[in-house]
């Protein structure tokens, strides 16, 4: 639930593989639906393909109790067979209720959910008691260990939002099951001077001035660059959208880039957005991404939403009308574009209500494993996209 925000505050509510596992080959190339139970069927015009049995995974525990929310994976291979992990968020319900647990796979289809789960969780007066969640785990070859990024916060007193903390949580694992958190938890503070206004800057906004500061909205992902540094993103918004904004203080969630020196150093840079909201599939922003590397190319899926919408309840609004989309780079990730045939239709529902979204490269494939509605509930669905092809043709239509 990353895609929540508070106007007021903005305090965002957004088995196997033991380390005897960790063992790295070449690249393994595979054709999903020769291994799978179900075809995949091709999107017409695009470069997609759909499992034809989706979803693939929902949250069948009721002791854990709720949706599945937020997703990362990561892929690897295991003697020469690739080799599938999920981490997910469920919410029993309320604040605090939010957990994060394990599942793995050998097919991308069938997972079984770790018998220990919840493996992650956060704990009363921790800076992350209320809320984890749009993680997303890499693997970073220098330290021989998983990261993982996450959104945290701790709502204090809900009636006193001065007193929230909130913002960008780093946690290291040697083998995807024991995790253990950065000693300096939120490494990125959104609620930190660097991202608040003084006085005297708000009103110099109110009479026209103009300020490189940003408010953050959530982290949407981080990567391992070609050189083994660290890249990510966030949403964020400009202080002069915040100001004009109709809804009070919502804003355009757009996309920045930050740089990390290491897992736990992060530098965010403020000057402009490298993916700004400019069309009507990402009118408000971005919500969720991720960010692979294939050839030449970054490929950046990313879930844009149209509108914010009110709930009624704290002064919270939520952002609606979701699709997930690309933009790619020729610049490790520095620069994007969009692409033109965006979005990519594949959300069950329309308007949209894609959560969120993992990627993969495998072989020549970049596998999807994408959050949306089916039948009223949150589960994951899962595609791949394959970069050296043609977009698979449209379907034609006779009229009787």
């Amino acid at each position: 639930m990353n895609n929540l925000i508070s106007v007021s505050a903005v305090a965002v509510l957004s088995m196997a593989c033991a380390s005897d596992y960790e063992i790295k080959g070449r690249e393994v190339n595979v054709d999903p639906g020769q291994v799978t139970d179900c075809p995949f069927t091709p999107v017409p015009g695009t470069k997609i393909s759909v499992y034809d049995c989706n979803p693939v995974f929902e949250n069948d525990d009721e002791e854990l109790g709720g949706d599945v929310g937020s997703v990362g994976f990561y892929a690897t291979e295991i003697m020469g067979h690739p080799f599938y992990q999920m981490w997910y968020t469920t919410n029993a319900g309320g604040y605090g209720d939010f957990t994060m647990n394990y599942a793995v796979s050998p097919d991308g289809t069938n997972w079984d959910t770790h018998p220990e789960n919840p493996l992650f969780e956060s704990y009363p007066g921790a800076w992350d008691q209320d809320s984890v969640a749009g993680q997303v785990v890499v693997w970073d070859p220098k330290e021989s260990q998983y990261v993982m990024s996450y959104q945290g916060f701790n709502l204090n007193n809900q009636s006193d939002p001065a007193d929230d903390i909130w913002g960008l949580g780093i946690a290291t694992s040697p083998d995807g099951k024991v995790w253990d958190k950065h000693p300096n938890n939120p490494v990125i503070d959104f609620n930190s001077s660097q991202y608040s206004l003084t006085e005297s800057e708000s009103f110099d906004i109110l009479f026209g001035g103009t300020t490189d500061k940003i408010k953050p909205c959530w982290p949407l992902t981080i990567t391992v660059t070609e050189r083994g540094a660290f890249r990510g993103y966030l949403a964020a918004s400009k202080w002069q959208d915040i100001y004009n904004d109709p809804l009070g203080g919502a804003g355009k969630c757009e996309v920045y880039r930050m740089d990390g020196f290491d897992a736990g150093s992060w530098v965010i840079d403020q000057s402009s957005p490298v993916l700004a909201a400019s069309n009507d599939y990402d009118a408000q922003g971005v919500t969720s991404a991720s960010v692979v590397r294939y050839g030449d190319l970054s490929y950046m899926f990313y879930i844009g939403f149209e509108a914010w919408e009110e709930a009624g309840v704290g002064g919270l609004v939520y952002a609606v009308r979701t699709t997930l989309n690309l933009a790619t780079s020729t610049d490790d990730g520095v620069t994007w574009q969009k692409d033109p045939n965006n979005p990519i239709p594949i959300n069950l529902t329309s308007p949209g209500q894609v959560s969120s979204i993992g990627a993969q490269v495998i072989g020549t494939r970049i596998h999807l494993w994408v959050g949306d509605g089916y039948d009223g509930s949150s589960a994951v669905g899962y595609f791949y996209y394959e970069p050296d092809i043609e977009p698979h043709e449209e379907t034609e239509t006779t009229e009787e």
